[in-house]
């Protein structure tokens, strides 16, 4: 009995092995791998890409498919010759929503292979190269001015004009070939888009080897190429003899472009309220403007933990601020969107306008930028308890700690304004320390800055910073020493009194003085401490910046050492000690590349972009201008990967962000049901980009598992993938990467010194306007153009590189907000790189295209 028990139960694992097995192989479905596109990494090396169908992976089941999925790396011939070597790399290139089967979660991801075929010689112009392969045969004819080399870097959108340092990059990596050094003289040019001539001409300079293994690591044999001389306009670089790279800008309307989509990257997270037309055609419903005041205290941390809302709770009107990521609540940390982007509005107010960002407020009288800042606060001003929405009077003045609900919502399955169905209740934090100093912080300091605006408003919210400030007295608030030391600078400079005898006696203005002295001047204690460029450090130059640029009564032993310890942490590129000539990219992390470390720069950038601003040597200004620069080109393209971390920027963007309300834009779908139009992720989310550290769950390695080389023996800046997933690389916040990146970019763009901004008077004409989308890109047959052109008539034109005209066509525009066509004419098109330009009432809008077929 005993044996035949046995038996029978190995023959069911048997038999339920089998039948796993044969289910796995269904879902699996021996998937394909298709050519994409053909490239270049070298003068030698030839770049195919391949891509699998949509795979559906069992996360608990991995292993099943690794070689199912690897590429074949033999029987490779180019012009009938067999490549010297033959590496490749694997990455995700996109991921739909999770599938379930018989209870079974599957992550449907597509894998895109790059297949590196070093040759025995040199590429030669205009020769045609026949490639036969394992999978397909394809071919193509190398002219260095149309096919696109990997191996070249740079900004995708565009260079601010006021730097005078300004780099692209060239780094060759072949996967499991690895670097290499390039042999020759290597020169390149600069062609300008609109005329087709080169304006410009170097050789490649050598960094250096950033080959060996660190967090930091580029994994390349790296070459800058000086393109600071460039002036304003809309270029590619070529380099002899191995291809192009994307194209990108010089001056204002490209970093205006990339100020205004981080902006409204910020507008598009809103809570409270609808997106809607015309404000963007990202649109969804109103969303948690209901909420319980139910004051959870948390499970240990100041805004931590699930909130359970009772059936029969009250519920609030509450609005503003923001979603923190691909969740949607409003969370304690969010204090500090509102106390950076002050900071940064009080210390460059000339660099903005109203009517700058197409937001609700524009036209206000305010400018945009504030009033955005305005909207990150609004949160916070419903969230304190007073007389309005408290019968306590001892809770009157503190600031709850932010809204949540029970659990987190589903990708694919869940939008803000359908959360559960639109069913989803949410509820408060209990007042804590951190937002109701914070809170009585930036209430002072906004009251100061809208006195020129609104005098009302301005004293109401005075009134609030003093309640919060009373409220914190009361309760013995002495342990969030940065927050306390902020709202004590604020509340002195919104009471000054012009009188140094009083001002310097004003007990706001003490209490900061011994703060700042204990904190940052003799050290403080961690995380109270001073420490430029590390964000968990809780004491940032926003916490202070307003007393060094404040034109009254100040401690000038005070400013000289706080100035000191600023201008410090600027010139030694802050804790991690990054500066352009000791790293071959503008990266800013050199160590500790933990979530959000790789793809914020504003964090390393803030004590230049403060010290720019307190400089008074031009030569100073511009250094530090131009470390900020540098900074922000890395997330736009100017890295290892050649990627665009933000989407709605750039050639080569992330496809699949962690951000639920994108999932229906992308994929054209409803939540509730039903279709629209697929206008892609919404723009400006900067993804957390590369991290060194690999998690071990079972979602998230359903993606990075299927990298190659393997995730632990990549270069640092090369551990990243698409893949929504993979949270530590996709997800993103607004306080720990968008609104870093937001304020950096404010530094690079100043509206009052941009003389290409329209007068309203003619339709703005410019070469590269990044309002128009194209999809798919690359095409094979045709694409659908979206954008917005007016009323009335005009052309559509498709121009080979060279300029050489290869479609055009009139068209009547029907003037509404977001227009759609499709272009069937580029089918018969041959493989390669076009410009398209559209002529309409609203002016010249051009758009890159690669020809894949």
């Amino acid at each position: 009995m005993k044996t035949t028990i046995s038996l029978s139960l190995h023959s069911h694992i048997v038999k339920t092995g089998l039948l796993f097995f044969l289910f796995l192989s269904f879902l699996f479905s021996a998937q394909t791998q298709t050519i994409t596109n053909v490239q270049t990494a070298s003068n030698h090396v030839i770049v195919v890409y391949l891509e699998t169908d949509w795979i559906n992976i069992n996360a608990y089941h991995r292993t099943f498919y690794y070689d199912s999925v690897r590429p074949e790396t033999t029987n490779w011939f180019v012009n009938d010759e067999t490549p010297t070597s033959v590496g490749y790399a694997s990455t995700v290139v996109d991921e739909k929503k999770v599938k379930m089967y018989n209870g079974d979660e599957y992550y449907p991801i597509k894998i895109r292979h790059a297949i590196y075929l070093s040759l025995n010689n040199n590429l030669s112009e205009n020769q045609t190269y026949h490639i036969t392969s394992p999978y397909e045969d394809t071919t193509f004819t190398f002219r260095e001015r149309e096919i696109f080399c990997e191996s070249i870097k740079v900004n995708q959108v565009g260079y601010a004009k006021g730097c005078t340092e300004r780099y692209a990059n060239f780094g060759v990596y072949r996967g499991t070939d690895g670097s290499e050094l390039l042999t020759g003289k290597n020169t390149f040019y600069v062609v300008d888009i609109e005329s087709g001539y080169s304006v410009m001409q170097g050789t490649l300079s050598y960094w250096g080897e950033d080959t060996t293994y660190n967090e930091a690591s580029s994994g390349e044999f790296a070459y800058r190429m000086d393109i600071s001389a460039l002036p304003m306009g809309y270029y590619y670089i070529v380099i002899e003899g191995i291809g192009r790279s994307y194209s990108f800008g010089v001056g204002d309307p490209y970093s205006r472009e990339i100020l205004k989509t981080h902006i409204r990257g910020m507008y598009h997270q809103r809570c409270g309220i609808a997106l809607k037309e015309p404000y963007t055609n990202y649109t969804r419903g109103v969303c948690h403007q209901e909420v319980a005041f139910t004051k959870y205290a948390g499970n240990g941390n100041e805004g931590e933990g699930f909130i359970t809302v009772p059936e029969n709770a009250e519920m609030h009107q509450i609005i503003g601020g923001y979603h923190d990521a691909g969740d949607f609540d409003r969370r304690v940390y969010h204090t500090t969107i509102s106390l950076m982007m002050l900071n940064y509005y009080e210390a460059f107010k000339d660099h903005f306008v109203d009517d700058q960002y197409n937001i609700p407020e524009s036209g206000n009288g305010i400018p945009d930028f504030l009033d955005e800042a305005l909207w990150g606060m609004l949160i916070w001003e419903n969230l304190q308890l007073d007389a309005s929405n408290s019968d306590n009077p001892d809770e009157y003045g503190g600031v709850m700690g932010g809204t949540e609900t029970s659990c987190h919502p589903g990708y694919g399955i869940d939008r803000a304004d359908w959360e559960n169905g639109g069913n989803q209740r949410y509820g408060t934090y209990a007042v804590y320390e951190r937002t109701t100093l914070a809170a009585a912080g930036f209430f002072a300091q906004a009251s100061r800055l809208l006195r020129d605006y609104d005098d009302e408003h301005a004293a109401a919210l005075l009134t609030r910073a003093q309640l919060a400030w009373q409220y914190s007295e009361r309760n013995n608030f002495n342990t969030r020493k940065g927050f306390k030391m902020y709202a004590a600078l604020q509340l002195y400079l919104a009471t000054a009194t012009s009188d140094s005898l009083q001002d310097m006696q004003n007990p706001f203005h003490q209490e900061f003085l011994t703060i700042a002295q204990e904190q940052i001047i003799n050290g403080g204690s961690w995380p109270y401490q001073y420490i430029p460029g590390n964000s968990a450090a809780c004491i940032q130059t926003t916490h202070f910046i307003s007393y060094l640029i404040y034109d009254g009564f100040r401690d000038e032993t005070m400013v000289e050492a706080l100035y000191n310890r600023l201008k410090q942490g600027a010139d030694q590129g802050g804790y991690m000690q990054w500066t352009i000539e000791n790293y071959p990219y503008p990266q800013g992390a050199t160590c500790f590349i933990g979530i959000g470390a790789g793809s914020a720069q504003g964090r390393y950038a803030e004590p230049a972009a403060f010290m720019y601003r307190l400089s008074e040597t031009d030569a100073e200004k511009q250094k530090y201008y131009n470390i900020v620069s540098q900074l922000g080109d890395y997330s736009l393209g100017l890295n290892p990967l050649g990627k665009s971390y933000v989407t709605g920027l750039g050639s080569d963007q992330v496809q699949s962000p962690l951000h639920l309300d994108s999932y229906f834009t992308k994929y054209g779908v409803l939540p509730q049901g039903g279709t629209q139009t697929a206008i892609g992720n919404v723009p400006g989310i900067v993804v957390y980009g590369f991290t060194t550290d690999n998690s071990t769950a079972a979602y998230h390695r359903a993606v990075t598992d299927f990298v190659y080389p393997e995730w632990n023996s990549l270069p640092g800046q090369r551990r990243w993938t698409d893949g929504w997933s993979a949270i530590a690389l996709n997800e993103f916040t607004t306080h720990e990467t968008m609104v870093w990146n937001t304020c950096m970019y404010s530094v690079l763009y100043d509206a009052s010194q941009d003389t290409t901004l329209n007068d309203g008077t003619q339709p703005t004409e410019s070469l590269h306007k990044p309002e128009l989308k194209v999809f798919p890109n690359p095409v094979i047959d045709q694409m659908t153009i979206i954008g917005n052109f007016g009323k009335g008539n005009g052309t559509i034109s498709i121009f080979s590189i060279e300029g050489k005209s290869m479609i055009e066509k009139s068209r009547s525009f029907d003037g509404y907000d977001l227009e759609q066509f499709s272009l069937p004419e580029l089918v018969d098109l041959p493989q390669g790189f076009y410009i398209l330009r559209i002529v309409s009432p609203n002016g010249i809008q051009t758009a890159r295209i690669v020809k894949v077929k």
